[in-house]
């Protein structure tokens, strides 16, 4: 469809008629929802029952990490799958895929068929994932595209926090074979929910185009936001993989609650940085955002109770919660509709490489220089993602009549 409408005003209030609120805006949020509850309750419990199979942690490893693995390698393809195809079909694929491997879980106790179905969990979140976020950008209004991709994010917070907790909780009245019947249950609500969803393109007019090595990898328009998001996930890594070893190196009891405040400081900042960024501007949001992740990971170094750790738990949380959905939705402004999967997957790309390398390569910082200089390391290589923001400021946004 050829374009014919004016570029977005990002610094326009949002009309009267940009209606958010809609019924396929809810159902696909309520399930991501499902989805997000199901993945975090099975990411958290399954190290655990392939322990409790009489398998090492060494192997637990491998089979938790297979899922991130697998996800990473396909993401090119269904970003462009995405964008040749229909966002719609890979949602319900994916939501199937997980529902799919939860049973694999349940059922087998095979170390080589528990790394099968997660493999196929693996399949599933990179279609789901890629999909479903591209889909939420075609069914919101442009003017409020940020604030939509902070409520959906809100969901996965939500998943974060109570997936674990409501997963350990059951565990004690149900055991950890019937909470995977749960938890493929809940990937199912999500399926049967992102049924009633059509799409919001207009269909592709003649064959499929081929997948091309030089043009099917990533979207070059959208490099700049995956830098970003890459600096994102340089912070974001080592606080996942080092934040519990740092507070026992410490002597500071209880790190749990470092992510649980993490997490409501997330939800809080994504309530009103959506909306903030879409009437001010993304830079407006990003930049800030970036700075105060860079003083939570800065504050580490310092933290010796408690309450420091909470304090920096606060910055980074209202840092990420602001920065990631505007990012998000920069990476989909400066693209055509029938680029979008790809500028997805290719700032999803960046943000799993950079939670990857930050994990590994500040890893290797801590055991030579010690956790001071690899949190101002951090710090540093969060501020690093101005770069591609001020790359991407210079595109002009792009918008497409939706359907």
């Amino acid at each position: 469809m050829k374009d014919n409408a004016e570029p977005v005003n990002q610094f326009e209030a949002p009309p009267a008629g940009d209606r958010l609120f809609t019924t396929a805006f809810i159902l696909v949020i309520s399930a991501n929802l499902a989805n997000a509850l199901g993945a975090q309750m099975a990411s958290a419990l399954l190290p655990v029952y392939v322990v409790e199979q009489g398998r090492s942690e060494f192997q637990a490893g491998i089979v938790a990490g297979m899922l991130a693995f697998t996800a990473l390698l396909l993401r090119p393809f269904v970003g462009w799958l995405a964008d040749a195809w229909r966002r719609r079909p890979m949602v319900l694929i994916g939501t199937a895929c997980y529902s799919a491997a939860n049973l694999i879980y349940a059922m087998v106790h095979s170390l080589p068929l528990l790394m099968i179905g997660r493999v196929l969990h693996g399949f599933g979140l990179s279609n789901y994932s890629t999909a479903s976020s591209t889909f939420l950008t075609d069914i919101a209004p442009p003017r409020r595209r940020a604030e939509a991709l902070g409520y959906y994010s809100i969901m996965m917070d939500i998943g974060l926090l109570g997936g674990p907790a409501l997963g350990f909780f059951l565990v004690k009245y149900i055991g950890l074979q019937h909470i995977f019947f749960l938890t493929a249950a809940l990937a199912c609500i999500a399926f049967i929910i992102s049924i009633p969803v059509r799409e919001h393109r207009a269909p592709r007019i003649g064959p499929m185009p081929p997948w091309r090595l030089k043009t099917g990898i990533v979207s070059k328009p959208a490099l700049p936001a995956a830098w970003v998001a890459f600096c994102m996930g340089m912070g974001v890594g080592p606080i996942l993989a080092f934040l519990g070893i740092f507070a026992n190196h410490k002597g500071i009891a209880n790190p749990g609650l470092f992510f649980t405040v993490q997490a409501i400081a997330l939800m809080f900042s994504r309530t009103f940085s959506g909306r903030l960024s879409d009437r001010r501007g993304r830079i407006f949001v990003i930049v800030p955002g970036l700075f105060c992740m860079a003083i939570g990971l800065l504050l580490l170094p310092f933290a010796h109770t408690l309450f420091h750790l909470m304090l920096s738990a606060v910055f980074l949380g209202i840092g990420f919660g602001s920065s990631q959905p505007a990012t998000m939705a920069m990476t989909v402004d400066i693209v055509s509709s029938d680029e979008r999967g790809m500028a997805v997957s290719t700032y999803f790309l960046g943000f799993d490489s950079g939670i990857s390398i930050g994990s590994f390569a500040l890893g290797a910082i801590t055991s030579k220089f010690g956790f001071s200089v690899m949190w101002i390391t951090a710090a540093a290589c969060v501020l690093l993602g101005i770069l591609g923001i001020m790359k991407t400021h210079l595109r002009k946004p792009v918008q497409h009549c939706e359907m």
